[in-house]
């Protein structure tokens, strides 16, 4: 019994220090600060983002008066958070299961393929977000858990959908896929643009690259549909 105890502590160990490797744990605390109120504040503002008026993140100032960060999610509905992400990329892999099982063609491994197709998803979003960041040298901003945080907010969604499909006329299954793809959409431009398209950009002559990061801010907006359409496919009776 001690020499597994000591053999999990040093697991554990091992593993906090290749995860302080990449990643400031207090960074990552941050993104988890949540209350009850910021949790339903940001839900509506997933599912209907056209209602919020204010997008811009409020900011810590030090003793001095300087910025020095942005305000943890518990005090600012604007900021990106993990702990909807996470809870929601549960849910869906669940909501896959409880569909499928219902459905009678339920299988274990089904709930791991939900589970790697929702990361691999998320992962390449992530990349080729940050690739194109560093290719048109803007996002200095938008920290890399931020674009992990954004990515992970299309589950929620999904959800919606996944349950709808089966059960749902066909036509309210494909309005609710439209709707949350447009509403999901809408809450990219409005949540990156200020990190993608700095308000210096707008004058004339100051940023060249301004045309293409709006291109590339649509693009992303654009793939939430793709990534919810690939996200609600799953086994049918044949």
């Amino acid at each position: 019994m001690q020499f597994a105890g000591s053999a999990m502590t040093a697991m554990q160990e091992n593993m906090h220090q290749n995860v302080s490797r990449y990643v400031s744990m207090p960074q990552l605390k941050k993104y988890f600060d949540v209350s009850n109120i910021y949790v339903l504040a940001k839900l509506r503002i997933l599912v209907f983002p056209w209602l919020q008026k204010n997008w811009h993140r409020h900011v810590d100032r030090d003793a001095t008066g300087q910025v020095s960060g942005h305000k943890s999610p518990r005090d600012d509905s604007n900021a990106p958070d993990l702990y909807i992400p996470c809870m929601a990329l549960v849910s869906y892999v669940i909501a896959i299961g409880l569909v499928v099982g219902r459905l009678g063609v339920f299988h274990p491994e089904d709930l791991g393929f939900a589970a790697s197709s929702a990361v691999g998803i998320i992962v390449f979003e992530v990349l080729l977000v940050k690739t194109f960041c560093y290719l048109l040298s803007v996002g200095a901003d938008m920290q890399f858990l931020d674009v992990v945080a954004y990515s992970g907010y299309k589950f929620v969604a999904t959800i919606a959908v996944v349950l709808l499909k089966p059960w749902a006329p066909w036509w309210l299954s494909w309005s609710a896929f439209a709707y949350f793809g447009f509403a999901l959409a809408f809450f990219m431009i409005r949540s990156m643009r200020h990190a993608l398209i700095p308000e210096s950009s707008a004058v004339m002559g100051v940023n060249v690259h301004r045309k293409r990061r709006i291109h590339f801010l649509f693009v992303i907006a654009m793939m939430q549909f793709l990534y919810i359409w690939v996200l609600i496919q799953y086994k049918t009776p044949v």
